[in-house]
């Protein structure tokens, strides 16, 4: 019981909270367009509620009792005629001006709140399932309309209530007890409000298994997956999913169907059948049993109560809308409030010197496997370090902490003796140049996709000369539009589809096109033929002198002329020092060079003939 009533007690919280945050936005985006809309909203709600429904209907029934003469009546049809003018106009500006440009405003607003902190999330909120729900249901704000909504609902509510108090003030001035029947449809909002509270929990029970179709629906299209569906059997596993995932829906709706039902029809009943039944009732016992009041009174009586009944129902639907979009804001604003893990330090990084992992354990989540355990090693200024080991062993977690997308679970990371949390996280990243392993192009045109940044007529010439470090322009030349060519077909037919090994020359070329003290380099030849490998590390070598090199593979091409060569397994450094001191000890690194071989030896007589 007192768990229901803080429940309550915050979701009420939640409308007050929720709409000033989104009157607070839409103040700072368009504080005029926002008035305007108000003004608009309360215009029209007097004047169709009262003026047209009461007024008028009074004005009318009382030239026709003989009550008032014409031109009395010509007088009020005038001002009644030029406020229908106005108010029609006010509409008019805000539906096809105010409203669009404000809609696009506010909405372009929100986006940016919301792609600036999906940049500061760490890296494992994309690897938790909850802050996929938790962003999901943040976008259903502007992806739905909710921000429009609110707005609307929030200036509909404000006119729907100052039309009321007028509606209620006129009805008591002919008789209190009307009041009765007027008020009865509250009990409307309760019922709505129930109502809405199933409807959010049905749509957040719903939620695992949307994201489950789309997700179905969005690999099917998608061309990295197109090969794979097409030459094997996986489809008929994913449309599996996709009917267990429409299946749950069925059942969550079944789960809260009949009870969405029953508060809908309480909510007509009292909404309907007591406030227009009773009130009618009352009315006409008032004109034909005790004779107190006119037709003219009886009739703006029944127009009146009836017009209050229509606008006290609407409240209850704005009110138990606005709740659920609140409660959609709630989330948005959640997922803005979200306090990153990885927080920023404020000393700004020197140039680099010494890099050293001092007992350094990590594991994802607490109750996880330690992925990395009690690693220590470092790493000086222009030296160049491979990092090898099988599949698993954590080197790619190595390149994670490294780049403080996680921060360690014990030990420390130091940069020039300093633990890296106390860095500026931008300026600390900055240090760095990284092409990770799982690469990827964006749809824009080459040079953006090497530069990260506005090509302008300063950088245009290092993206050119970082793709020819990088061996891919040999290609890029070729296109029609050369380094100005877009990539992928996302946003153009004619956009550019390269090989996997040319995109990944691409990716090499950032590298190339950065003023950066250490280059961490995750399985940067995976894509890659013998050849093209060979070559990029002759590119890589010339391109990174004087520079801290960090390869991580389990390819062993880089690790031969490597300073120092780290060789883990199963989260463990069981071996560092250069290839002649491994060699020369017969350990792990040695027997995987040994196996890997002849293949070294086959590519070199490969290169040997390509010159």
């Amino acid at each position: 019981m007192q768990e229901a009533k803080e429940k309550k007690a915050r979701e009420k919280a939640y409308i007050i909270k929720n709409t000033a945050f989104m009157l607070k936005s839409a103040f700072k985006c368009a504080p005029i367009s926002l008035f305007i809309i108000y003004f608009s909203y309360i215009a029209e709600n007097v004047y169709y509620a009262v003026v047209i429904n009461v007024m008028f209907l009074e004005t009318a029934l009382s030239i026709i009792e003989g009550n008032g003469t014409f031109q009395e009546f010509v007088i009020r049809i005038g001002i009644i005629v030029l406020g229908k003018i106005l108010v029609d106009l006010i509409g008019y500006i805000d539906v096809y001006t105010v409203r669009i440009k404000f809609e696009i405003k506010c909405e372009s607003y929100l986006n940016s709140l919301i792609f600036k902190k999906a940049q500061e999330v760490e890296l494992g909120c994309y690897e938790n399932p909850e802050f996929f729900d938790k962003y999901n249901r943040a976008t259903w704000v502007i992806d739905r309309g909710g921000f429009k909504r609110i707005i609307e609902g929030s200036a509909w509510t404000l006119g729907s209530v100052v039309s009321l108090v007028l509606l209620v003030s006129y009805l008591i001035s002919i008789d209190p007890v009307l009041i009765v029947f007027v008020l009865c449809p509250v009990a409307v909002v309760a019922f709505r409000v129930l109502k809405n509270n199933l409807e959010l929990q049905k749509e957040k029970d719903m939620t695992p298994y949307e994201r489950q179709k789309d997700y179905v629906r969005r690999t099917i299209l998608l061309k990295d997956f197109a090969k794979e569906i097409k030459t094997t059997n996986i489809f008929v596993v994913m449309e599996k999913r996709f009917r267990q995932a429409i299946e749950k829906n069925i059942g969550v709706i079944k789960k809260y169907g009949w009870k969405i039902a029953l508060l809908e029809i309480f909510s007509d009943y009292f909404a309907e059948i007591i406030p227009v039944t009773g009130g009618f009732i009352y009315g006409c016992y008032r004109l034909i049993v005790v004779q107190d009041i006119p037709v003219s009174e009886f009739s703006v009586l029944v127009s009146a109560i009836t017009t209050c009944r229509n606008k006290i129902n609407q409240l209850a639907y704005y009110f138990a809308m606005q709740q659920k979009h609140c409660l959609w804001v709630q989330n948005l604003r959640e997922f803005l409030e979200y306090e990153t893990q990885i927080q920023s330090g404020d000393k700004i990084p020197d140039e680099f010197e010494s890099l050293e992992f001092k007992n350094v354990s990590f594991k994802y989540k607490e109750d996880m496997d330690y992925i990395l355990k009690n690693v220590s090693f470092t790493i000086e200024k222009g030296e160049t370090i491979a990092v090898v080991g099988h599949n698993g062993a954590g080197k790619t977690t190595l390149s994670k902490l490294l780049m403080r997308f996680y921060d360690v679970s014990e030990g420390e990371i130091l940069y020039n003796g300093i633990n890296i949390k106390e860095y500026d996280l931008i300026k600390y990243r900055e240090k760095f140049a990284s092409v990770f392993q799982d690469y990827k192009v964006f749809a824009m045109t080459v040079s953006e996709n090497v530069l990260t940044e506005e090509v302008t007529a300063e950088n245009k010439e290092i993206a050119v000369n970082a793709l020819k470090m990088a061996g891919a322009y040999k290609k890029i030349g070729k296109l029609p539009e050369k380094e100005n060519s877009l990539l992928t077909k996302e946003f153009d037919k004619d956009g550019v589809l390269l090989s996997g090994g040319e995109t990944q020359k691409v990716t090499i070329a950032r590298l190339f096109a950065r003023d950066f003290s250490v280059a961490v380099l995750d399985e940067p030849s995976s894509a890659l033929d013998p050849v093209a490998e060979s070559k990029m590390y002759d590119a890589l070598i010339e391109g990174t002198k004087g520079k801290t090199v960090i390869y991580i593979s389990h390819r062993l091409s880089s690790a031969t002329n490597s300073d120092k060569i780290l060789v883990f397994n199963n989260g463990e450094l069981v071996e560092q020092g250069n290839h002649s001191e491994l060699m020369e000890k017969g350990g792990e690194y040695s027997e995987m060079f040994t196996l890997q071989a002849s293949g070294y030896t086959q590519n070199e007589e490969v290169c040997e003939d390509e010159e």
